[in-house]
């Protein structure tokens, strides 16, 4: 079979038929104390120092390589799950945490690379692209720069018609010294030596099955900026971060706690072309004149008694200014009315939300005594009872009196003829 680019086969030092526990001579679930007691044994064996036999020394070798795996319990587990592959150097155990088992456990397989989206050959494609075409720049697979998130905060009068913020980030940009390159003038990237420029590591364990991770050398970058060529601006890494100012438009009907995303404002991608965007969230502060249900608004209107009975008019408010409104008699409490599109604009679009006014009838806590006769006089009236004693009502005020009109004509009979006597 070809030999794949950038593919590096590791051998067990100690032979790929032979393992540490076979080298030891114990079983898989020998206990420490075990492995200890034949290491011992078989150390003073095979010592060069009491074994003059040449093949002595490599024998001592192996059964202390073995030995050095079986005592730690990190590299024994390591071992048991990936082989001979997992001492060598480079090896990282947690880029493969996904598989679940050795050699071709499938458990959670895209668990070992983020998960979720993508199908199977997508997976295929992360671990074995270091192979067959793919080539130098296997590492620099187009990434997405990370989201950046910020919270503004808005009035409710606000949040009903609409307004434009503004909101600082810092989000990560190409350097403009180098325009992204890390690089300083005339400098050139070297070719990573570890990955050969695929951006991988590739480990091939006892069956064959090869296991790839991102090279720790590069990044998976394949290249990297040489000492001596970096920016002096970036220090070779390329991006930075800046702080900016970026204008929100806030649109008309937005509601507490939405998000609003704005495209290519996140960080710019480290490797790759696409830039992340910035989430704005909106906390909208309570109004202590309205509730809002959707796109319509409910307001609470106080009345007086007497408007409650024989109607009027009230004045009540609107996100556009108060108006007034014609209340019909006999308004009960908490009668509503309607006026129609004096809500909130959907942030949807569509027709404007209604305005719901929910009458409150206020009593009096205290009545004058005139006001009090008269309602006892309506009570008795409503209950068909004669009155206890006569109502007396002031007569009108006339205005002054006028030459040719006679002072005496509202006296009666017998005022008159006092003053006729006299």
């Amino acid at each position: 079979m070809k030999k794949a680019q950038g593919a590096t086969k590791y051998r067990s030092p100690l032979g790929a038929a032979k393992d540490p526990y076979q080298v030891l001579g114990v079983k898989k679930d020998a206990s420490q104390a075990e492995i200890k007691k034949t290491y011992f044994s078989l150390a003073r064996k095979y010592h060069p120092d009491t074994n003059p036999d040449k093949s002595a020394q490599a024998k001592f070798l192996e059964i202390q390589e073995a030995y050095d795996i079986l005592k730690d319990e990190q590299k024994r587990a390591s071992y048991d799950k990936y082989g001979a592959a997992s001492q060598q150097p480079g090896f990282d155990p947690n880029a493969f945490s996904g598989f679940g088992g050795r050699a071709g456990g499938f458990q959670d397989f895209g668990a070992a690379f983020g998960g979720g989206g993508g199908g199977a050959s997508d997976l295929f494609s992360q671990l074995f692209g270091a192979f067959g075409n793919a080539g130098p720049g296997f590492g620099e697979a187009s990434t997405r720069g990370a989201d950046l998130e910020a919270t503004i905060g808005i009035s409710f009068l606000e949040a009903c018609k609409g307004t434009v913020r503004k909101v600082n980030v810092s989000p990560v940009v190409n350097c403009n010294t180098c325009t992204g390159t890390g690089l300083k003038k005339g400098a050139k990237r070297t070719t990573c030596r570890t990955c050969n420029g695929t951006g991988t590591r590739t480990f091939v364990i006892d069956s064959g099955f090869r296991m790839a991770s991102t090279c720790p050398e590069c990044s998976g970058a394949g290249s990297s900026v040489p000492l001596g060529g970096e920016c002096t601006v970036c220090h070779g890494v390329g991006k930075l971060r800046m702080k900016k100012s970026v204008q929100v438009d806030i649109p008309a009907g937005v509601e507490d706690g939405m998000t609003i995303r704005i495209p290519k404002a996140g960080d710019a991608s480290i490797r790759g072309s696409g830039t992340g965007d910035l989430l704005v969230r909106v906390n909208v502060a309570p109004s202590k004149v309205f509730v809002r249900q959707g796109a319509n608004l409910y307001h609470k209107a106080k009345i007086p008694l007497h408007t409650a009975l024989l109607g009027g008019r009230v004045r009540v408010p609107t996100i556009d200014g108060d108006v007034d409104v014609r209340v019909p008699g006999g308004t009960q409490q908490g009668e509503e009315m309607v006026l129609k599109e004096r809500g909130v604009a959907s942030v949807y679009g569509g027709d404007k939300g209604d305005l719901f006014i929910a009458f409150s009838v206020q009593l009096p806590r205290s009545l004058t005594p005139r006001q009090r006769e008269l309602l006892q006089a309506y009570a008795d009236d409503v209950e068909g009872r004669v009155p206890h004693k006569e109502t007396v009502v002031d007569p009108p005020n006339k205005g002054p009196i006028h030459e040719d009109e006679d002072p005496s004509a509202d006296q009666s009979e017998e005022e008159r003829g006092k003053r006729a006597t006299a």
